[in-house]
């Protein structure tokens, strides 16, 4: 997908909430417990610390992330 932002191409993969907020990308494994090293480790990438975890979902369905315009899009 491309950015409607910038144009440039967006990753794609899933936002996982658990105290902080990662977007994981397409074919990284996402580890099962949740601390910097491990999902640094995985090629996950912090979006911010605890945003959505006020929301009743703890796992959102396909996201894109555009590393260049630091937006996302988020299917929910």
């Amino acid at each position: 997908m491309k950015c409607p932002f910038c144009g440039k191409e967006m990753r794609q993969g899933k936002l996982r909430t658990r105290g902080d907020n990662y977007f994981i990308p397409n074919g990284c494994i996402t580890p099962t417990i949740y601390t910097k090293k491990s999902m640094d480790k995985a090629g996950a990438i912090l979006i911010s610390s605890d945003v959505f975890s006020a929301s009743y979902k703890s796992n959102w369905q396909t996201a894109f992330l555009c590393e260049n315009c630091r937006k996302a899009i988020i299917d929910f």
